[in-house]
């Protein structure tokens, strides 16, 4: 059979991960699955490939996702610190702001001037280091340090006063570039390469901003040996103030002075961070800066945490403008405790559907209280609770399994990865849906006699309540796909026979049955047969769905069996949630 290199694949890359493949084992399998078999050998090539970086590039500061390892940053909990997420890879010049008619032009800025009318010429012309340009025929005009605003009415009236019937437009065509020195506590201090329309904030930002040391309420702007500008980026970030003060030339110098009393608010505010105070400045502030309480804040709790030697001392605030008479001190958190609040939906067969905002504690059966109870036709046994940890986990546990079996597709060193049936079933678990399921009891009865197995209830949790169902569902590998009657007593076998029998290509060793309440039974025979009523003691309910996954060559039941149950799971819970839907329709 004809081999391919790995490397051709691979856009001809040439590495010490080049392997040989069946071209046609590969082209067999479905495209989903051969694109991620072929993106994962494309992720060995490129491990082993140098890393070249654009000279000039604005990237995503490498904060540390977990404990702090080797090259990572420890993300800063100081406010202002997400406006410099981004930092410049190099000192030159990257994307700068446009200018307006406010620029002022200096040494290294070329004007574009266009004459119209009894004489039509287009010239450029560069400002000299003297701060003049050489209008044709009208001579030295002196531009530097003048707006371009201003510049735009002088050369109209230069033009207007030499010339009959000629008008003139002017345009900026090129920016200087101005060379700062960025120091003191900045993130990445050094000398920045800008255009001549920066400011400081510009400036900054090319410096990835303040460092955890630095202030945000002091930055000084030094030209010619003076402090010309002092910013306080509070003024930006809070209040919203646009004047990000005096443009930059070169030669100019930012400082960024180490910072003042860091005072952390938290708790029951809308935006709870570590803020920087000034000296005249007090809790009031502070709160003003946390922008006030939060909808769920429980305001008799306001409290001060003051360290003191070994001890940590409260002080306890009933008034909240009491915080104006009491200056913070190194060490010192401001702390609003909030009741806690949980949003969680309930739809389908209840008297009143919606989102609610529960209380700690509350659990599954107050919610339904909350929503008037069950509709008179409504199937408590196939309710589904959704939950957004169980969501998380299992999405990555499907990851995780459908990774694994690429990996081994791959190489293929596994008599389980012989079949040819497998990647087809990758493909069905690369397309269902990751439920979020989680077992609970919904009969309101059976929890009044024992409240012990009432569910607790999470922020973001969904609950889906059906309609009483007659149809029982089949799918896989049978000859009739869909729902058919329930009929009480009636056993698997007759199900399949009623499906019209197994196809040749099913795995009668692997059939799975989900319950309505979501319980998954998975049935190992290897000599079913629809005929012999030998299954008919499995129990089967209204809403049961039956899955009979397709036949995969394999010592090892089981392991295939691992791939094929979250993929039933997920779809018994997508049928309940589609009748749902169909239902509202």
């Amino acid at each position: 059979m004809k081999k391919i290199l790995l490397s051709t694949l691979l856009l001809l890359s040439t590495t010490s991960y080049s392997q040989e493949l069946d071209e046609a084992y590969l082209a067999s399998l479905p495209e989903n699955v051969r694109k991620d078999v072929l993106q994962k050998m494309t992720d060995r090539e490129e491990l082993d490939k140098p890393v070249y970086r654009r000279p000039s590039l604005m990237i995503k500061k490498n904060y540390c996702s977990g404990s702090v390892t080797d090259g990572c940053i420890p993300k800063s909990r100081r406010f202002g610190s997400n406006f410099f997420d981004t930092m410049q890879t190099s000192f030159m010049p990257i994307n700068e702001p446009n200018f307006d008619s406010s620029y002022i032009l200096d040494f290294g800025d070329i004007l574009e001037i266009q004459l119209i009318g009894q004489k039509n010429s287009i010239d450029e012309l560069p400002i000299k280091r003297d701060g003049s340009i050489n209008l044709p025929e009208i001579g030295k005009v002196f531009v530097s340090g003048l707006s371009l605003e201003a510049v735009n009415e002088m050369i109209k009236s230069k033009v207007a006063n030499a010339y009959i019937g000629i008008e003139a437009f002017i345009s900026l065509v090129n920016i200087r570039d101005i060379q700062v020195l960025i120091t003191g506590s900045a993130f990445n201090p050094g000398i920045y390469t800008l255009n001549g329309n920066s400011n400081l904030l510009h400036a900054l930002a090319m410096a990835g901003g303040i460092s955890d040391q630095g202030s945000y309420r002091q930055v000084e702007l030094i030209r010619n040996n003076e402090v010309i500008n002092t910013i306080d980026l509070y003024d930006i970030f809070i209040h919203g103030k646009s004047g990000f003060g005096t443009r930059l030339r070169t030669g100019d110098s930012i400082i960024v002075k180490p910072s003042k009393e860091l005072i952390r608010i938290s708790g029951a505010v809308k935006r709870p961070s570590t803020y920087e105070l000034l000296p005249d400045e007090t809790f009031k502030d502070l709160f003003d800066f946390g922008n006030g309480f939060s909808a769920f804040a429980d305001m008799s709790t306001l409290r001060i945490e003051r360290l003191d030697k070994d001890n940590v001392n409260f002080i306890y605030i009933k008034n909240i403008n009491d915080l104006a008479e009491i200056d913070p001190m190194p060490g010192d958190s401001l702390n609003i405790r909030g009741f806690e609040r949980k949003s969680v939906t309930i739809r389908g067969a209840v008297k009143t559907p919606g989102t609610y905002i529960i209380s700690k504690g509350e659990t599954l059966s107050s919610l339904i209280e909350k929503a008037e109870g069950y509709n008179d036709d409504a199937y408590p046994f196939g309710s589904i609770l959704i939950n957004k940890k169980a969501l998380s986990i299992n999405q990555d546990s499907v990851e995780r399994l459908y990774t694994s079996f690429v990996q081994k597709l791959i190489t293929k060193g596994d008599a389980l990865f012989a079949s040819d049936s497998l990647p087809f079933v990758l493909e069905e678990l690369k397309r269902s849906n990751t439920s979020g399921r989680v077992m609970a009891e919904f009969d309101l009865d059976v929890i009044k006699a024992d409240p012990k197995i009432d569910t607790n209830l999470d922020d973001g949790d969904e609950i889906i309540v059906p309609t009483q169902t007659q149809q029982v569902y089949i799918f896989g590998e049978v000859n009739n796909t869909g729902a058919t009657r329930y009929k009480a007593g009636t056993g698997l076998d007759e199900y399949l026979l009623t499906s019209g029998g197994l196809l040749e290509s099913a795995d009668n060793a692997n059939i799975f049955i989900v319950h309505p309440n979501g319980e998954v039974k998975r049935v190992q025979s290897r000599r079913l047969s629809i005929l012999n009523n030998r299954h008919n003691d499995i129990l089967l309910y209204p809403g049961s769905v039956i899955y009979v996954p397709r036949k995969v060559n394999s010592r090892e039941p089981a392991l295939v069996a691992s791939i094929w149950a979250p993929i039933v799971s997920a779809m018994a819970t997508s049928i309940t949630a589609l009748s749902i839907l169909d239902n509202n329709n």
